[in-house]
């Protein structure tokens, strides 16, 4: 989905949470929507399909404090925390 729409879904309260998961250690990271239904959304690129990658995580909690989201959960293999963005 495109960031204006997830804007527009997280307005009208569908998502429960978001998350930031690395692509890989050398790639970078991806944010992930968690719905209330337990579905999840990617961000995808502005002019395509694929899923949007961020260079550091700092990328990735800039985009998720723009669309909304005040904490952002962060997962790399069993280790979770939860950052404040």
């Amino acid at each position: 989905m495109q960031e204006r729409e997830i804007k527009l879904l997280f307005k009208a309260g569908v998502f429960e949470s978001c998350q930031a998961a690395p692509v890989s250690m050398a790639r970078g990271w991806s944010l992930k929507f968690i719905t209330k239904q337990n579905e999840v959304l990617t961000l995808n690129l502005q002019r395509s399909k694929g899923e949007r990658e961020f260079k550091s995580l700092d990328g990735a909690a800039a985009v998720a404090r723009r669309i909304g989201f005040e904490w952002l959960n962060v997962q790399i293999g069993d280790l979770k925390w939860q950052e404040k963005v």
